[in-house]
C-alpha cells in the first residue's frame, strides 16, 4: 500500500535490489574513506558527487530500503573522524554531531538519514 494524493492505494512497490545496495556499500568500502587526511569539507565535497548521483538514481524507488547504505556511510565517516582527529568512539561521535548541528547539509545523505546516538552502538 502506498499513499498517493492523501489516499492509500494498492500499488506495486519497486525495490532497490540487495545486489545494488551491496555494490554501493562495497564502493564506499573500497574508497577507504577513513584513511584520507583531508578536512571534512573536502571529504564532503568528494563524497557528495557520488552520494547525489546515488540519491538521484536510487531514490526514485523506495527510499527506506537505502537507509542501511546511508547508515553504513555515516559509520565510515565516523571512522574517519576517529582516525583524523585521534578521538575515541564517543568523542568522535560528539565531534561529528557538533558538525551536523552546525551544518546539517554538509553530506548529502544527512538530509535523508539524521546522525544520531544510535550510531555509537555499532561503531567500531
Amino acid at each position: 500500500m502506498r499513499k498517493v494524493n492523501g489516499r492509500l492505494m494498492l500499488l506495486p512497490d519497486i525495490f532497490v535490489s540487495q545486489a545494488s545496495r551491496k555494490t554501493i556499500r562495497v564502493k564506499f568500502k573500497e574508497m577507504e574513506i577513513h584513511k584520507r587526511r583531508k578536512p571534512i569539507t573536502e571529504l564532503a565535497r568528494e563524497l557528495n558527487t557520488l552520494i547525489i548521483g546515488f540519491i538521484g538514481y536510487y531514490h526514485k524507488f523506495w527510499e527506506a530500503r537505502m537507509c542501511d547504505v546511508w547508515n553504513q556511510l555515516n559509520h565510515r565517516i565516523l571512522r574517519w573522524v576517529k582516525w583524523a582527529k585521534g578521538l575515541y568512539k564517543y568523542a568522535s561521535l560528539r565531534w561529528l554531531q557538533a558538525k551536523y548541528a552546525r551544518n546539517p547539509v554538509l553530506f548529502a545523505q544527512w538530509r535523508l538519514v539524521q546522525l544520531g546516538v544510535n550510531y555509537a552502538h555499532a561503531f567500531i
